[in-house]
């Protein structure tokens, strides 16, 4: 049993892994990567982006308690892989929420700019996808 338990929780967490560390290794796009903004894109951009951080903040929060919760589960000696999968869920909805509101930034920004400033930013989100 010690020795499932032990390859189960090594099962869950190198997926986990996986993930935080493709998000921690995101590039982000923002105004400094944009070829010389207007002031007023520079505003429309600082907004948005205080905006996707506010937005984010109670998935961020949730995300963090819940994967806190599933370490501390994947350690008891009396847990189920049921209830470590329901677990697993919860913390996927807390990371698709964040993914789909980054993206929907994303979409925000591109439609600021100028058909030459996406061709710079096209390019920095295509590297992104290279990091991945």
């Amino acid at each position: 049993m010690k020795t499932l338990m032990i390859h189960g929780t090594t099962a869950i967490k190198l997926p986990i892994t996986i993930f935080t560390l493709m998000l921690l290794f995101t590039v982000s796009v923002n105004a400094a990567q944009i070829s010389d903004p207007a002031v007023s894109q520079k505003k429309s951009i600082d907004q948005m982006h205080h905006k996707l951080h506010d937005d984010q903040a109670s998935f961020k929060a949730t995300e963090k308690q819940t994967l806190k919760e599933l370490n501390e589960m994947a350690i008891r000696e009396d847990i189920t892989l049921d209830e470590i999968n329901a677990k697993i869920d919860e913390l996927m909805i807390a990371k698709t929420g964040i993914l789909r509101l980054r993206y929907a930034h994303l979409v925000e920004m591109r439609k600021i700019m100028s058909d030459e400033q996406k061709v710079g930013y096209d390019k920095a989100l295509l590297q992104r996808s290279a990091v991945k």
